[in-house]
């Protein structure tokens, strides 16, 4: 083959140099083609802008780019956890999307490693942790899921309960508009946890906790007879509970740890976080504004976004380019998924997927013809 001059779009055209033959021809690189398309890709998901605008900004109809984006879906992602690495600090929490519930751990700097779930259970939150070693210190928002997981998996491991997720519980009891005197006196109390820097000012405040419950006690035990059950119930409930919650956590030493962190050759020059607003901020609320940005995308493909997403912002990352070329851009995972018999009717346990379709009939034989009662 020799250069034979060029085509209309200027691409070098390749004549055969046999006489006999002469056919011409022009060479093709769609390594390059899929890579401009895959980088396009990641591009789209983990951006702000939508297919239909990604697809204008290139000249092409929207269908014609989701055809190009569909082997894309199938690219597993090759996330791998340095499971001998020990960090000082992790934040954990759980996000609620339409592809399910997604549990994250992460340092203040990047993501470390994420599951899905169903719901925050401890099997779920234990799935999350095992793979990792066990921190000087976990701060988490207040799952009883995330606290038993932590007791089993890490047993060591110090727990800071998040400051302003506490102050929102007792929120919650009490309104922001407390008309009680206790009320008033207990949220202000709250509102003191996150402007707490020294173990003075902790001690002070756990002072004050136990002043409010000499005070308040016989306040708080009044009851009074309930009109729908007919039963004497504590009049204050609202307070009760909101004191009781800071009550359970000062008990418990999960308030300040973060004030007296855990000695480790690394932890000298350590900044202890309190709260997991890195976490919340920085990575679920990205996570919620990117479904809200590409809200017609919901299932196994919003999932694959969310994790691209996730494994861009792990610490040391691979180019997205060479997991899509080792996995030949995704093509050997389609032709596997349209081989393998798939049973749409199933339901996903882990996840909480309903089945495609159902009709609630018990399609077993059982040897009989009436209703019977009792076991069997």
């Amino acid at each position: 083959m020799k250069k034979n001059g060029t085509t209309t779009k200027g691409t070098t055209r390749w004549r055969c140099t046999s006489p006999t033959c002469g056919a011409s021809t022009t060479k093709t690189r769609p390594d390059r083609q899929l890579s401009a398309d895959f980088n396009t890709f990641i591009d789209c998901i983990c951006g702000n802008t939508s297919i239909t605008e990604t697809a204008a900004d290139h000249n092409i109809s929207r269908r014609s780019l989701e055809r190009r984006f569909n082997t894309f879906w199938f690219i597993d992602i090759d996330h791998h956890i340095d499971t001998a690495r020990i960090y000082d600090q992790i934040f954990i929490d759980g996000t609620y999307t339409g592809a399910g519930c997604l549990l994250i751990a992460a340092t203040r700097n990047h993501v470390v490693n994420w599951v899905w779930a169903r719901q925050e259970t401890t099997a779920a939150y234990q799935q999350l942790l095992e793979p990792l070693q066990a921190p000087a210190m976990v701060v988490l928002d207040g799952g009883r899921g995330a606290y038993y997981a932590i007791k089993q998996t890490w047993p060591t491991t110090r727990i800071q309960r998040c400051l302003v997720h506490a102050q929102r519980v007792v929120r919650r009891h009490l309104t922001s508009r407390p008309r009680t005197d206790a009320g008033k006196t207990l949220y202000k109390l709250a509102l003191d946890l996150t402007r707490i820097t020294t173990i003075d000012q902790a001690a002070q405040w756990t002072a004050h906790l136990q002043e409010f419950d000499t005070v308040y006690r016989t306040w708080m035990d009044e009851k009074t007879l309930s009109i729908t059950t007919g039963k004497r119930e504590y009049t204050h409930l609202s307070v009760r509970r909101a004191y009781n919650s800071l009550k359970h956590l000062c008990q418990q030493q999960w308030l300040f740890s973060f004030l007296q962190p855990p000695q480790t050759p690394t932890t000298n020059d350590y900044q202890w976080a309190s709260t997991t607003n890195s976490l919340e901020g920085g990575v679920n609320a990205q996570l919620k504004l990117l479904t809200r940005l590409h809200r017609g995308r919901s299932g196994e493909r919003q999932r694959r976004m969310l994790e691209w997403w996730l494994y861009l912002h792990t610490e040391n990352p691979r180019p997205p380019i060479e997991i899509a070329k080792q996995q030949n851009w995704g093509r050997d995972a389609l032709a596997k998924v349209n081989t393998t018999p798939h049973n749409e009717n199933e339901a996903d346990h882990q996840t909480g997927r309903p089945a495609l379709y159902d009709q609630g009939i018990d399609v077993e034989y059982t040897h009989s013809i009436g209703i019977r009662k009792g076991q069997i």
